[in-house]
């Protein structure tokens, strides 16, 4: 079993996808959909952070949040981040992810949380300027 879903394994959205999809369905104006269904966009971060964490997750800042999207496997189609403070909430961030649509709970469910890649260990520890081949 997912470790992390033995972390969430009593609240009721065990994965980030299922609790993103339902924080959507409550119809928020600073979280949407667009128009297709297929891509989702957010203007406060802070406020999906809360949202998050009334739901059991640890989300505590942006660089968090952010690492939620990428262990998931969203695509990152705008940053708002980067753009100055913006107080009207003007700017938004969008992701997309083939199985997160709209009207489509069940394939939401299914998106699994992607394993860390570890490069494997060496059993022979050597500088590159003793290696021969680098010249």
């Amino acid at each position: 079993m997912d470790i992390y879903k033995l972390i969430t394994l009593n609240q009721p959205y065990a994965t980030f996808p299922q609790a993103l999809y339902k924080i959507l369905e409550e119809g928020h104006t600073w979280i949407e959909w667009n128009p297709e269904g297929t891509k989702i966009r957010y203007n406060d971060p802070e406020r999906l952070m809360r949202e998050l964490q009334t739901l059991g997750f640890k989300a505590q800042d942006s660089a968090s949040l952010s690492k939620n999207f990428n262990d998931y496997g969203f695509k990152r189609l705008s940053d708002a981040r980067k753009s100055r403070y913006d107080p009207w909430r003007s700017n938004w961030t969008m992701f997309a992810h083939q199985s997160f649509l709209r009207n489509d709970a069940d394939s939401s469910n299914n998106i699994q949380r992607r394993r860390a890649r570890r490069p494997r260990a060496s059993s022979k520890k050597s500088s590159p300027c003793s290696d021969d081949s680098v010249w």
